[in-house]
């Protein structure tokens, strides 16, 4: 299992892992498992109006979709529920996220 460098890595301060389960119950593997992130609240909405409740800056990582999951700590849980590939550039993302709560 690979992992990223226990290194904090600048403005990125938050070690997050990597988890997808496949449509066939398959644990997807992802390379590397662990990155660091800025997690960032969402502007506040009318309730109900939004599920987007964090965005998640990180370097691109290609293996990241609409089924992926970041956990922190074994205690926080955000699904993607978004993706921006900043400038098309391949270099950075920015993932659109729910938090949930007792997982």
């Amino acid at each position: 299992m690979a992992t990223a460098r226990r290194v904090r890595a600048g403005a990125r301060p938050h070690l997050v892992r990597l988890e997808e389960v496949a449509a066939d119950d398959t644990p997807v593997t992802f390379d590397p498992d662990e990155v660091w992130v800025a997690i960032r609240p969402s502007s506040p909405t009318a309730f109900g109006e939004n599920k987007i409740t964090h965005q998640v800056e990180l370097d691109y990582h290609p293996q990241i979709t609409l089924n992926t999951r970041l956990f922190q700590d074994d205690d926080r849980a955000l699904y993607v529920r978004g993706i921006q590939d900043v400038n098309d550039a391949n270099a950075a993302m920015v993932l659109l996220c729910e938090e949930v709560l007792g997982r």
